[in-house]
């Protein structure tokens, strides 16, 4: 079950208590938006009544931020009549509530609080590249202007026997929907993808196809040369694990078996009618 997603404060603090989670003050809030992707707030408090992960991701972010326990009540006054109360004070008012926008200025002469994320990747830590006779590729961790996690695809020609021209080389971000499908590719769940339309000019695309002792990965653009690269198994895995990052840092409430497990069972079964090429 997914519920509506929140809008400020307010609508994060009725979604807590219907969990019967503890509601946040104003500094609690700009505390957890500062130190926690949007997104993923966003994405684990809607869901967090049928996925047991995101209510737990839910859990240890307000408490990170000071947010106590909501206290069982004894059993005997949970049987017992509720006289009707007054409704408890609201936060401040619509209007003036933080909203899911980006964390607000600090006063002035104070630095900004810094945005957290441990499981992110720095630059070039994750970086994959993989060799062949005639190009090469790397793989490289990337967000989209969306905020999601993603993977860029770098191609470049050989320039010589083992150099190549990286200074020319082709770029291609995915998106966050061709993100799991590639992965599928990578992990064996699904044979072929190909998309095109990158680019500002719509002229890039790549695809890649399972061939069984190795994938085939290919790159092109307007006025490019093509470049082909197979890659062998050990190649793929490793390309596979930068994926499953890129997506568990998309859902940090699932594991990488979720991750597969969720691809093989939503993504698999549909993409083998075409629906993925774009």
């Amino acid at each position: 079950m997914t519920t509506a997603a929140p809008q400020s404060l307010r609508d994060f603090n009725d979604l807590l208590e219907q969990a019967n989670l503890p509601r946040l003050t104003t500094q609690q809030f700009e505390q957890l938006r500062a130190t926690n992707p949007r997104k993923h707030l966003i994405s684990a408090i809607t869901t967090m009544q049928a996925d047991s992960n995101a209510r737990i991701y839910i859990e240890r972010s307000i408490q990170e931020v000071g947010a106590e326990p909501v206290p069982a009540a004894p059993q005997a006054a949970a049987r017992a009549p509720q006289p009707q109360r007054a409704p408890a004070p609201q936060q401040p008012a619509q209007s003036g509530a933080p909203d899911f926008g980006p964390p607000s200025a600090p006063p002035q002469g104070q630095p900004a609080p810094a945005a957290q994320n441990d499981n992110a990747p720095s630059d070039f830590e994750y970086t994959m590249h993989v060799y062949g006779g005639k190009a090469a590729l790397c793989f490289e961790p990337t967000t989209t202007r969306g905020e999601d996690f993603t993977v860029a695809l770098d191609s470049a020609t050989a320039s010589a026997p083992r150099q190549y021209d990286w200074k020319n080389k082709l770029r291609l971000q995915l998106t966050r929907d061709e993100l799991p499908v590639v992965a599928g590719v990578l992990l064996g769940l699904i044979q072929r993808c190909e998309y095109k339309n990158h680019g500002p000019n719509n002229d890039k695309g790549f695809s890649i196809e399972d061939q069984g002792n190795k994938l085939f990965v290919r790159t092109w653009a307007k006025d490019h040369p093509a470049r082909a690269v197979p890659m062998t198994p050990e190649d793929a895995y490793r390309v596979a694990t930068l994926f499953l990052r890129q997506l568990g840092l998309n859902a940090p409430w699932m594991s990488a078996s979720d991750i597969i497990q969720t691809i093989r069972m939503v993504v698999a079964r549909r993409v083998a009618s075409g629906a993925n090429n774009g």
